[in-house]
């Protein structure tokens, strides 16, 4: 243990790595003169494994830190206002929608219900309820494109 405390200077570690390096020892099937020899090879493949995965690991590191910021759109104030007014703004205009057609929207689009399932309750055809969704979003893409301009 003392030769892997000197090496990598973490008890815990030193600990492990003469666990490993003990586990190894008894799968050896060579005579006690060569485990001396063997002890001090498989410590010493053990800390350049050690060494290669701590590159490793550095090395990924380094490159998800560099690349943390990348894509992500940092939340500004003013764009959480503006998403909460542009939710809004869709709130009121699914709303406005005809009962019917808003439940039937919202069936399909938010609770992911199929379009025959949809018929059946309402008891229409399948291709009413598609007319119906496709209605509701052009009114829902008009008032949007009314907000923000």
């Amino acid at each position: 243990m003392a030769f892997f405390q000197r090496r990598v200077r973490n008890h815990a570690e030193a600990e492990d790595l003469t666990q490993e390096v003990l586990f190894r020892l008894l799968g050896h099937a060579g005579g006690p003169a060569q485990r001396d020899s063997y002890i001090f090879q498989v410590a010493q493949n053990l800390l350049v494994d050690r060494a290669r995965k701590r590159i490793v690991r550095d090395r990924h590191s380094q490159e998800v830190g560099a690349d943390e910021n990348h894509g992500i759109d940092f939340l500004h104030p003013a764009t959480i206002a503006e998403g909460r007014e542009e939710l809004a703004c869709f709130q009121a205009a699914v709303m406005k929608l005809p009962e019917r057609r808003r439940t039937i929207f919202l069936l399909y689009r938010v609770e992911r219900i199929g379009q025959a399932a949809i018929a059946e309750r309402f008891g229409i055809s399948p291709s009413a309820v598609k007319q119906h969704v496709a209605k509701a979003m052009a009114f829902l893409m008009q008032e949007m494109r009314e907000f923000r301009s």
